[in-house]
């Protein structure tokens, strides 16, 4: 029994360490909701100069788009007991695209958009779907991104749930870096 508890203290003593509770480091620009899934992102920068609206609703409908999407999963395949042979299932669902504008303001220069970024790693495919709030405000163009969602294009033989809320806990970095790429052209066409 002595044997084990310096190995006992030791797991308790790395258990309740400062390391493992410190906090995530997500960007400046990120609220992150209770349960960990991605609130906000706040793409919003400041000007010197004047701001059309024209110019900022030109720039969203030129750089977002909102296509109909195909998510699959194989959910459901089996091998047939008699033969050995393997039975796919193909199972398709479609999800449907849209306008990008969703709401538009003109008089108190003010706009929801919605679009799409597509991104494959590996054999995997995913698509990440987002609102786009976008508004003029002295000095300043808000540019926030909301309901954030993801949604593997395939999920093999597991089922296919759909478009989810983005967490935090898995490939954070890459979905950010991706929103990101969708963000940094509608700024640098605002910008110009």
């Amino acid at each position: 029994m002595r044997q084990f508890t310096p190995f006992v203290f030791a797991g308790v003593a790395l258990a309740t360490s400062p390391i493992a509770y410190a906090k995530d480091n997500f960007p400046a620009n990120v609220t992150v909701a209770k349960n960990k899934t991605v609130e906000k992102i706040d793409w919003s920068f400041a000007t010197d100069k004047p701001v059309e609206f024209s110019r900022v609703k030109r720039c969203i409908a030129t750089n977002l788009h909102n296509d109909e999407v195909q998510l699959r999963d194989s959910a459901g395949s089996w091998v047939g007991p008699a033969t050995g042979n393997y039975y796919r299932q193909d199972n398709r669902s479609t999800v449907q695209g849209a306008s990008v504008f969703k709401v538009v303001d003109d008089q108190n220069q003010f706009l929801v958009a919605q679009g799409q970024t597509d991104r494959t790693t590996g054999l995997s495919g995913w698509i990440m779907r987002f609102d786009l709030e976008a508004a003029l405000e002295p000095g300043r163009v808000v540019l926030i991104m909301r309901n954030v969602k993801l949604a593997a294009s395939s999920t093999g033989s597991l089922g296919n749930d759909g478009f989810q809320p983005l967490g935090t806990w898995f490939r954070f970095k890459s979905n950010y870096a991706a929103l990101e790429a969708v963000a940094s052209p509608v700024r640098s066409c605002i910008f110009e």
